[in-house]
């Protein structure tokens, strides 16, 4: 069995002063893999505490 190369991965991280109005970014990102934008890394959005709820909430399962 042959070994696959790491897929890369981007992170994205908040400043721990996080506003709700910052989530209108994950919005636009979750409405792009939606409509079927499929990205050559694994993404990984790193929220502060504050907003790990309403993040949650907005993005469901995916």
């Amino acid at each position: 069995m042959q070994a696959q190369d790491p897929r890369p991965l981007v992170a994205g991280n908040w400043k721990m002063n996080g506003l709700l109005s910052s989530l209108e970014e994950v919005d636009k990102l979750a409405a792009g893999i939606a409509n079927g934008a499929r990205p050559a890394c694994d993404v990984m959005l790193c929220p502060p505490a504050p907003l790990l709820l309403a993040m949650r909430e907005r993005i469901g399962e995916a």
